[in-house]
């Protein structure tokens, strides 16, 4: 047996899960334009970057206090269906401002998650694919009601308990995406750097338009410098940790190595998602031909 046959019959086959992930990250990132060239503004808006917040989890409120609101109606035309014509009008209405916020949620969950990978890629098609279910249910919830001019069918009602439960399990895979595995939470939240100056290194070492990692107070900074000037910013990229002093810098911009966020070296401003949090910007000084830095107050 040759050589290459060997490592055929000993590479492990990747699992359908994966690959399914793989082409289905791909496609999304296509879409979003999340590799082309700066400044990505369709994939920066699903991200929230324009925010300053994480779009998705904001629109998620919608399809869940739609759908919770449906069920209480449901409940009570249930309950008294002679005196509760109101009542079908309100589960059919708030079915579909379920249905056109599950969409707008799904196509900014998708945008985030395409950045996911290993477990937490695992844990979010599991959140995926509760939410297709909760979809489909209250679509056919929706296509039962309407024959009968938005009056109550006990059939949609049943569909519509089925969707919010398959919701709601959603919605436990989605906080164990942020409370467990820390996904989209902003990594330099806990940085609390040095509020005195301190020495990081010689001026006459730095050279111009290179990115330099340092340590402040326990901290990773980079720093640039432009002619006179010197600017500092936090070195982990807020949106899943990545190594800005490892990233390109173009002008006064660095892009993060992992998910092409972009941010300005004088001042920390995202410009570009996935991130959506600025990075912690320092005050650098020279003093006695050393570099001292330190972090500026929020």
């Amino acid at each position: 047996m040759s050589t290459s046959e060997n490592e055929a019959v000993s590479t492990p086959r990747q699992p359908a899960l994966e690959r399914f992930s793989d082409g289905l990250q791909h496609a999304i990132q296509a879409v979003i334009g999340a590799r082309s060239k700066p400044p990505r503004l369709f994939r920066s808006l699903l991200n929230g970057t324009l925010l300053g917040h994480p779009l998705h989890p904001a629109i998620t409120d919608i399809p869940v206090g739609a759908w919770v609101l449906a069920a209480i109606f449901d409940i009570i035309w249930l309950i008294a269906p002679a005196f509760s014509a109101w009542a079908a009008q309100g589960a059919f209405v708030t079915v579909i401002v379920g249905l056109i916020g599950a969409v707008l949620a799904a196509v900014t969950g998708l945008a985030d998650w395409s950045d996911t990978y290993g477990g937490e890629r695992r844990v979010g098609l599991y959140h995926a694919g509760l939410n297709v279910l909760a979809v489909v249910l209250y679509l056919v919830s929706f296509l039962l009601r309407l024959p009968e001019g938005a009056r109550e069918n006990v059939a949609a009602a049943i569909l519509g308990f089925l969707g919010l439960i398959a919701v709601l399990a959603a919605a436990y895979f989605g906080g164990d995406l942020v409370f467990v595995k820390g996904t989209n939470i902003n990594h330099t939240a806990w940085e609390a750097g040095n509020e005195e100056y301190e020495a990081v290194m010689p001026l006459d070492e730095v050279a111009e338009n290179k990115l330099y990692r340092v340590m402040v107070g326990g901290v990773p900074v980079v720093l640039l410098r432009q002619g006179l000037q010197l600017y500092a910013i936090s070195a982990t990229c807020s949106h899943a940790g990545g190594p800005l002093d490892e990233g390109t810098l173009t002008g006064d911009v660095v892009e993060c190595p992992w998910h092409g966020s972009r941010f300005c070296m004088r001042d920390g401003r995202v410009l570009t998602g996935p991130a959506t949090v600025a990075a912690p910007r320092y005050d650098v000084r020279v003093r006695n031909e050393q570099i001292e830095i330190k972090r500026r107050e929020s």
